[in-house]
């Protein structure tokens, strides 16, 4: 198949007419297509959480004499490396 057998017109061969009518026609195409917007499936979003080491003997008892949560000592731990 040859790449002029794909198409039904040669534009640049047609009467001023039929290329008048083509962009016509493609004009109103596009206008349609633009009015619906495309559907694209919608993708879940997920949250990657790091992994924490787990806490050390020391850390639990600092938790249990100050009675901390877990969540604090784990702050503390980053306020560390700072």
């Amino acid at each position: 198949m040859k790449l002029e057998d794909l198409y039904r017109i040669n534009f640049l061969k047609a009467s001023p007419e039929a290329q008048a009518e083509y962009v016509t026609r493609y004009r109103k195409k596009r206008a349609e297509d633009m009015e619906k917007p495309p559907s694209w499936p919608k993708v879940k979003k997920t949250k990657v959480k790091k992994k924490q080491p787990p806490l050390t003997t020391e850390e639990k008892a600092i938790m249990e004499l100050l009675g901390l949560k877990k969540k604090e000592v784990i702050a503390m731990r980053n306020l560390k490396g700072v």
